[in-house]
């Protein structure tokens, strides 16, 4: 396929072009240029046609980050929300299913595409068709990351590495990407798989014959031994991936979704934590075949309910959930994912026995099976973060300086009591009012600040470097899912740096020392 010359596919910035220089994170930037690629060719003629100039690109996709990544700086903005076909279809000799897709492509357009099995098919190949026809016969698949947002873009997901509720049991995105294709830093396009351009003694030899070398103190085994697990969670700042290959699992048989409500907070803490240390235990009562996996254990604080009951009142989808009585002040989300009926029901009983045992009542807890049952119940789980955005959209109307404030920081060694009482006794002293919800199961929290004013607001960005330096004084992560942009980078002023980000420094200044590649994220270089 051959590209439209650069000129025709780059326009200048114009007014009707104001949303694309803002993203979820209420922050506003500037930019001169902007382009809507619609394929691979169409990015590699552009990018080459503005690195001959010197300009600096921005990667946007989506849109929905809330850490401002994709808010330009300065020169021009790479829009990828017009490249969201589905390319094709592979089976593998293990018999699994894999799906290649463009970066633009949103969560919830490729679910619906699995999920009926229907794909534009322009510029399929012969063994595309093969597998489709193969891949209609097989049982239900779908792709396991599911960040909050489900209009968040395949590439944006990629270039954060993100989580989601269920990460507890599936992990972040990069378990389920088997390759990518880019656009590198001087608008080559390579193909990266997995098991391919391994870090061997500090040095990455890359497609094309160059080499990176790094500091083997900067290699997280874990997260970074292939080329490939370094582009994913980059934020665009090595090139700009153009095409993943998705790894597809079987779709579970029985999805069940349990919301526990407290009246106290303590009782949800001791719940969670009983279930963290008899979760071994708990399995144990199944088979030791089974697949019967608990697959989210979510906590919510009073706060975070009282801003969903707020905003229920003008949510059309969280109308439709049950109301619950304003003495409950705590609760915990969870989701069984299995393929039998009988073993998922009897993880779901011993459950509700643990938290009747820690003092909710099952009169207030809600309880749902099936699909489409379950989605609903996301709803009031994805409620915890569209709610908190409610509110800082009313208050940046009273000062448009306030922008969302909320953090990312994960302590896995520490309890769950531990990082509540440290997140709460801060804002009580500093007389600041946040919702706290997230990952409980692994010391994952986002509190997230609800200034009613700007000087509320500067407290509360204070206390969050001041949260940072704590967490980070014991072994924790600043940043773990929502990616670092433009907003979380000052964290690391007054920090040791993550060796994540030594690792991509280090690589930065060797692939892109003009600094052109999304310029002022992660780094100040």
């Amino acid at each position: 396929m051959k590209p439209d010359t650069p000129i025709n596919l780059i326009q200048p910035l114009e007014d009707r072009h104001v949303d694309y220089l803002k993203d979820e994170s209420r922050t506003l930037g500037e930019a001169q240029s902007i382009s809507f690629p619609e394929n691979e060719p169409d990015v590699q003629a552009i990018v080459k046609f503005l690195l001959k100039q010197k300009i600096p690109i921005t990667i946007q996709g989506s849109r929905t980050g809330i850490t401002g990544g994709a808010v330009p700086t300065c020169g021009h903005i790479l829009n990828l929300s017009k490249m969201t076909k589905v390319l094709g279809l592979k089976l593998d000799k293990k018999g699994q299913f894999s799906i290649r897709v463009q970066p633009g492509i949103s969560l919830s357009e490729l679910d619906q595409q699995i999920y009926n099995g229907r794909f534009d098919t322009d510029g399929w190949g012969k063994k595309d068709f093969d597998v489709l026809e193969a891949f209609k016969k097989a049982g239900r698949l779908f792709w396991p990351p599911d960040p909050s947002e489900r209009s968040a873009s395949i590439g944006g997901i990629a270039a954060n590495n993100s989580r989601g509720i269920c990460a507890h049991h599936y992990g972040a995105a990069r378990h389920h990407i088997k390759s990518i294709r880019i656009v590198d830093t001087n608008g080559e396009i390579h193909s990266i798989t997995r098991d391919q351009t391994v870090f061997s003694q500090g040095v990455c030899q890359l497609p094309g014959g160059n080499k990176i070398q790094v500091d083997l103190e900067n290699l997280e085994p874990a997260l970074t031994d292939t080329l490939m697990d370094l582009y994913l969670g980059s934020e665009g700042m090595l090139g700009v991936i153009t095409e993943m290959t998705l790894s597809l699992q079987p779709f579970p048989k029985e999805i069940w979704g349990i919301v526990f409500f407290f009246k106290i907070q303590s009782q949800a803490v001791d719940f969670i934590c009983t279930i963290n240390q008899k979760q071994k235990n708990l399995l144990e009562h199944q088979k030791k075949e089974s697949d019967t996996n608990m697959a989210a254990i979510e906590f919510m604080d009073q706060t975070t309910l009282e801003c969903i009951r707020e905003y229920k009142q003008i949510n059309s989808q969280l109308k439709e959930l049950p109301d619950w009585h304003t003495s409950l002040t705590t609760a915990v989300y969870m989701e069984i994912h299995g393929n039998s009926e009988k073993e998922v029901e009897n993880l779901s009983e011993r459950l509700l026995e643990t938290a009747a045992a820690c003092g909710n009542d099952p009169d207030n807890t809600w309880a749902f099976c099936g699909e489409a049952e379950i989605e609903r119940l996301r709803i009031f789980r994805h409620g915890a973060a569209e709610s908190v955005n409610y509110f800082i959209d009313k208050a940046r109307q009273i000062d448009f300086r306030i922008t969302k404030l909320g953090t990312d920081m994960a302590l896995e060694n520490a309890s769950l009591s531990e990082l509540l009482e440290m997140y709460c006794q801060d804002l009580k002293t500093h007389e600041l009012f946040a919702a706290i919800f997230g990952h409980a199961a692994n010391g994952h929290l986002h509190v997230n600040l609800l200034p009613e004013d700007y000087q509320q607001f500067e407290k509360g960005r204070a206390l969050i470097g001041d949260w940072a330096k704590k967490i980070s004084a014991k072994g924790g992560s600043v940043v773990t899912e929502h990616g670092v942009g433009k907003i979380k980078k000052e964290l690391f002023r007054s920090i040791p740096l993550p060796r994540r980000l030594k690792l991509i420094r280090s690589v930065k200044q060797q692939l892109d020392p003009d600094g052109l590649w999304n310029p002022g994220n992660m780094l100040d270089l």
